[in-house]
């Protein structure tokens, strides 16, 4: 018998749905954050697995010391190609961030009376 695996990801998707369930009755703010966090995460998770450089992240530098000093070297080139494998799951990730980012754009524009 498999062991029963924890997963916090479950959860979260528990709790946006019982939100977005229940928008009419919640505060308008609480039902864009519902739909701004997930839509930022998929957002880092299709950068990370296109392989796109985030703003903010800070170059690895290789540093090796020599007779007590500290030298920085520039690391290798980051700069991969993109594996095939893992373009169709960071461009869905992408998608779906992208139309959650939307949606909530969206119920702040309604609810601003933009």
């Amino acid at each position: 018998m498999p062991a029963l695996r924890f997963d916090w990801r479950w959860i979260a998707l528990l709790i946006i749905i019982v939100v977005l369930a229940n928008t009419r009755s919640l505060p308008w703010p609480l039902t864009a954050l519902a739909l701004a966090i997930p839509a930022g995460w998929l957002l880092y998770q299709a950068a990370q697995t296109l392989g796109i450089d985030l703003p903010g992240t800070r170059p690895s530098t290789r540093v090796t010391y020599w007779r007590g000093r500290r030298i920085e070297t520039s690391g290798p080139s980051r700069r991969q190609v993109v594996n095939r494998a893992n373009l169709a799951p960071g461009l869905l990730y992408g998608v779906f961030g992208l139309a959650l980012a939307l949606a909530a754009l969206a119920v702040v524009a309604r609810n601003l009376g933009v």
